[in-house]
């Protein structure tokens, strides 16, 4: 307050200032650094017209050491740190200033744009002209140790580095133009090719459910010959196991009784047809005889249906009522073509209904297992290509689609189950196998990629280094896609024609960090 009131109505305070220094005199007469006492003439440059404090070499009405209360003004009048800091009592800079706005004697800018005493300060809007701030410009507060804008200086300031958007940075400056070459530091630029949105996840092969098959036997019985063995590729149709069965010998007895039957009344039918025509014998005689035809066909029928359920093919009934056999064998047939990949059939043992005795898949085809996490499980929809690696099938890619996505999420993983069917024509992909698939989510496009080893993470966000000069590097905030053989997709953040930091990024982000181990920027 003393200080504006000193500033605008001189001639009016003058005489309370004098009054002040013979009041004062007892206590700043004694000599002070500079020689100087209380009451001289203040030093060359000094304002005539306000008191000297010699003893610590400022105005009287800025001296907080001796006057403590005036570090209780309101801030828009002091600096809030001025009654604790060792410097706050130093000479204002000589530089003109505006006496009408407050200055900050630690930092050496006025207090509307002291960026340390004032954090809020950093969040400001951008000047619309574009111009950088620069350490004459009155933009804001310089960093004088790496001669850049405070509010850019990723050195003095890591912590701003959490509120950067993808593209833009914070810089860091090195000792000296030559530290990146004594460093080994070696920039790129980014790598442009032809990629697709994609999402990577962990699958797992299996069987095609759909073209997997468990032989069982219909009837129960007793081996009685095992024709084929496990790993043998096998035909559709192909007769895999003969078994033994009581039920299948009275099957065909009564399939054979049927078929005579049906013989025995299709004669009584035709001899009282023709003695109805001659009108020899009543019509009800006639009637009979149908219905007890029609009868003994629906019987023969019946017994031949049985024996097809119990695994008969239509060639074998018709053999059986050919030959007349009333054999207690049945006959197994493989249902489509492919490998017997498991085996439990033994000649001589009992087997009951549902037993099984193969398993037959079509290997030409697998089904894939992808765990989706669940924030990319919008992302896929069926008919989307996938491409499938496998650690243990070097070289080898599977190629297929989705075929089907889980309406639920697994409670303790949090991913979502999608299938894919792929080719296997080649015979690389077993059951159970572990592999990473690539489902590819969006079209073709131009994309950047820069070497793995180029991305630095802070506070678990992305960033790389991007040379601007020979000692000056800016921390760039980044949007990562997919990688992929130490490479990694760069989706928003850079420009094609900037040279990256690939060797020696580490360096660079220990030097951006320096600064939490105790360097930072000072004031000189």
């Amino acid at each position: 307050m003393l200080l504006k009131a000193t500033q605008r109505q001189l001639p009016v305070l003058f005489g309370i200032v004098t009054v002040l220094a013979a009041a004062w005199g007892s206590t700043h007469a004694q000599p002070g650094p500079s020689g100087s006492v209380a009451g001289q003439p203040p030093p060359a440059g000094r304002d005539p017209n306000r008191l000297w404090c010699s003893e610590h070499g400022v105005y009287e009405d800025e001296c907080f050491l001796c006057h403590p209360e005036l570090a209780q003004e309101p801030k828009d009048d002091h600096h809030e740190h001025a009654d604790d800091r060792p410097d706050a009592t130093k000479a204002p800079s000589t530089q003109p200033r505006d006496p009408n706005r407050l200055w900050c004697a630690e930092h050496g800018v006025y207090e509307d744009e002291c960026f340390l005493c004032h954090p809020e300060l950093a969040t400001a809007s951008p000047r619309d002209d574009g111009r950088s701030p620069g350490k004459d410009s009155g933009d804001g507060l310089w960093c004088r140790e790496h001669n850049v804008a405070e509010r850019e200086c990723g050195i003095c300031q890591p912590q701003l580095a959490t509120r950067l958007t993808p593209g833009s940075a914070l810089k860091v400056r090195l000792p000296s133009p030559q530290s990146a070459e004594k460093a080994g530091i070696r920039v790129v630029t980014p790598r442009e090719s032809d990629t697709s949105a994609s999402v990577k996840v962990f699958c797992e092969a299996h069987y095609d459910q759909n073209r997997l098959a468990r032989i069982t036997p219909l009837v129960a019985g007793v081996i009685h010959s095992v024709q084929v063995d496990v790993g043998q590729t096998v035909a559709e149709g192909e007769l895999l196991v003969e078994i033994a069965s009581p039920e299948v010998a009275a099957a065909k007895r009564d399939y054979l009784v049927a078929l005579v039957t049906e013989r025995l009344k299709q004669l009584d039918y035709d001899r009282e047809k023709q003695l109805a025509m001659k009108e020899i014998s009543a019509a009800q005689s006639f009637q009979q005889a149908e219905a007890e035809l029609e009868t003994a066909r629906i019987a023969v029928l019946s017994a031949r249906h049985k024996l097809i359920n119990y695994g008969f093919t239509e060639e074998e009934a018709d053999e059986v009522t050919a030959t007349r056999s009333s054999s207690s064998i049945v006959h197994i047939h493989a249902p489509f073509s492919g490998t017997l990949v498991e085996r439990s059939a033994v000649v001589g043992e009992a087997v009951e209904l549902g037993t099984v005795l193969f398993t037959l898949a079509d290997l030409s085809r697998m089904w894939l297992t992808l765990a989706v996490p669940e924030s990319k499980a919008g992302l896929l929809q069926p008919g989307l290509e996938v491409r499938a690696h496998f650690a243990s099938a070097p070289g080898f890619v599977a190629e297929g689609q989705v075929t089907w996505i889980d309406a639920s999420v697994s409670e303790p993983t949090r991913v979502v189950a999608v299938r894919a069917v792929v080719d296997n024509r080649e015979r690389v992909l077993r059951n159970n196998m572990f592999g990473e698939a690539q489902v590819f989510v969006g079209t073709q496009s131009r994309s950047l990629s820069l070497s793995s080893a180029a991305v630095q993470r802070f506070e678990q966000a992305p960033f790389v280094f991007v040379k601007i000069e020979d000692d000056l590097f800016e921390l760039r905030r980044v949007v990562l896609g997919q990688a992929e053989d130490n490479r990694v997709q760069i989706l928003e953040g850079i420009r094609p024609d900037e040279p990256v930091v690939v060797t020696g990024s580490f360096t660079m982000m220990s030097e951006f960090l320096k600064s939490r181990l105790g360097a930072g920027c000072v004031d000189d």
